[in-house]
């Protein structure tokens, strides 16, 4: 997720590059959006190899971070921004290629769900 971009550079210790964060958010974007039923099934892994095919490498171990509660500590900066937004929240995934669908609330199953996916496949 895009927000998820900005927690992933904060936990690595900006050890990615801007590009990197950016192309694990579109992949876990992807993701998400087939979760949510909104992308049709397996774009998301075309999507995911499309990014590996320009080179990108897609995982970081920070995304497996966890709190002392056992959450994705990149979950908090979802809260973070939605807090800093008085509570409006509004990410936008895909609803196909090319197509944004803006979604305002966040399931943290579904970023859990999409986080282990890509780490299954590039981690």
């Amino acid at each position: 997720m895009h927000v998820q971009r900005f927690s992933v550079e904060t936990l690595t210790g900006h050890a990615l590059t801007y590009g990197e964060a950016v192309a694990i958010g579109i992949a876990l974007d992807a993701r998400y959006s087939v979760s949510a039923r909104l992308l049709p099934r397996s774009q998301d892994e075309r999507i995911r190899r499309l990014l590996g095919v320009l080179g990108f490498d897609l995982w970081n171990d920070g995304l497996a971070e966890r709190d002392r509660s056992d959450r994705l500590v990149v979950l908090q900066g979802l809260r973070d921004v939605q807090e800093h937004l008085e509570g409006e929240l509004t990410v936008t995934f895909l609803g196909g290629i090319g197509r944004g669908v803006d979604v305002h609330d966040i399931g943290p199953d579904l970023v859990e769900q999409a986080s282990a996916w890509l780490a299954q496949r590039c981690g």
